[in-house]
């Protein structure tokens, strides 16, 4: 599936970069820039108690200085792949400015199933790693069935994912490991570089935006490298050729 997938994007790349640097990588390097990490608990509070609401007053805070910017980052990401969605899997292979129309009003009961497939996804990645990668990997073509087939509900699409992907398990699970392993590698360093510009280093804002620039453009092409292997991996396992 990873060959199909960059096979699409050697023959689609010019348009494919448009819509990944417009919809995945502005928003994801704004909230770099612009939004402080997410507090984490202090463990130099040695009461349990008192750790755990220090925490959570740092993390109301941070929702109220932060919260809406990055649910509106997050929403323009979740629209961009839903663009890419509509643009290769519509049965009417609509142009660009009509794949972003469609994806806009089809946006409702896309969010919709991947808030759905996202708790247990995340809660399984939480718990252990590979459970959670295997948890997205049955629900990734939740997204690609709603656009696929637009009369289909945004439950019926999870539920779709679930018994489409069980014939091709091991394969998707390679493909997302893969990819998930390949942005760590490839997008930690400069996360760790921009942090210790940010600190130790004397708090270098240019060198701040190149890493956090870098960061940015990996976490772009991870969030392609997701929605290309999705819709090769629905292209397959529904029998409909590729274009």
């Amino acid at each position: 599936m990873l060959s199909d997938a960059w096979a699409m994007f050697r023959r689609d790349a010019d348009l494919l970069l448009r819509i990944a640097g417009l919809f995945f990588f502005v928003p994801t390097y704004a909230l770099l820039l612009l939004t402080a990490p997410l507090p984490m608990p202090d463990d130099t509070i040695v009461d349990t108690q008192a750790r755990a609401q220090a925490w959570m007053t740092a993390l109301d805070g941070w929702v109220g200085d932060y919260g809406l910017g990055s649910v509106g980052a997050y929403a323009i990401t979740y629209l961009g792949l839903a663009v890419l969605f509509c643009l290769f899997l519509d049965a009417e292979r609509p142009t660009l400015g009509m794949a972003i129309q469609r994806a806009a009003r089809r946006f409702p009961r896309f969010i919709l199933a991947m808030v759905v497939v996202s708790i247990p996804a995340g809660a399984g990645m939480y718990v252990l790693l590979l459970p959670g990668l295997w948890l997205m990997s049955r629900f990734m073509l939740a997204g690609p069935v709603l656009f696929a087939e637009p009369q289909t509900g945004a439950m019926q699409a999870v539920g779709a994912s679930w018994r489409m992907t069980r014939r091709g398990q091991l394969g998707l699970l390679g493909a997302i490991v893969t990819i998930y392993l390949a942005a760590i590698l490839a997008g930690q360093p400069f996360m760790l570089l921009s942090h210790y510009l940010g600190g130790e280093g004397g708090g270098n804002p240019l060198g701040i935006a190149i890493a956090d620039a870098c960061a940015a453009g990996v976490a772009m092409l991870t969030q392609l490298a997701g929605g290309l292997v999705a819709i090769v991996a629905y292209r397959r396992l529904s029998a409909i050729p590729a274009a």
